[in-house]
């Protein structure tokens, strides 16, 4: 982000603006988009028990495939940013597909045309379901493995790029997906701001 923009961003979740984005300010930013969060949870924490009785076994490739629900999106995206390539459905897994259909009808109001809607990045779309391992990892898999994350924008918000600093996710964007429920890693790890999971790795 630019300094006008991060100074906007600590003042939208009530700390100084002063273009310094440290850990006041994540402690504010983090405040503030929990303080938006459903008060009970609506998914497992990673690595429990409850996860795997609430979401089943990871998917394996050319083998099991978590059960999906199609949802019909209130805008197409673009797939890989392609704005020839339009994805109006999303398959993610049956048990978190209504909570990622009202984040879309969030984002939909709050980003009301395409162009605020290609602006924020949200148009840019790179995935839900990968059964893959966590980068780096041999035994750890990736969220995107029982289809309960969605990446938006990675060009702009990629895994080692910090944000608020570097990357550009807008805070408007995480507000509608903390509303139902769902973690952006960007306010939470500083990093990686392209992912959106329904399932939490922290304890928040």
């Amino acid at each position: 982000m630019t300094q006008s923009e991060i100074i906007k961003t600590q003042e939208h979740v009530g700390t100084k603006g002063d273009g310094f984005w440290g850990p006041l300010s994540i402690k504010a930013c983090q405040t503030h988009l929990k303080a938006l969060m459903p008060i009970a949870a609506r998914f497992p924490t990673e690595n429990s028990n409850a996860f795997l009785d609430f979401y089943g076994p990871h998917g394996e490739k050319d083998g099991f495939v978590p059960p999906s629900k199609k949802i019909k999106l209130p805008f197409a995206l673009h797939l890989f940013g392609d704005p020839n390539s339009l994805v109006k459905t999303l398959t993610p897994h049956e048990n978190c597909a209504d909570s990622l259909l009202a984040v879309f009808k969030r984002l939909a109001v709050a980003f009301p045309n395409q162009e605020s809607r290609k602006a924020a990045g949200i148009l840019d779309y790179h995935g839900i379901y990968n059964p893959r391992l966590k980068r780096g990892s041999t035994t750890s898999w990736s969220m995107h493995a029982w289809r309960t994350a969605i990446d938006l924008n990675p060009s702009r918000n990629g895994n080692r790029t910090s944000w608020p600093v570097t990357a550009k996710m807008p805070i408007e964007v995480m507000e509608c997906f903390v509303q139902e429920g769902w973690l952006p890693a960007g306010a939470f790890w500083g990093r990686d701001a392209m992912h959106f999971r329904a399932p939490s790795a922290l304890s928040i």
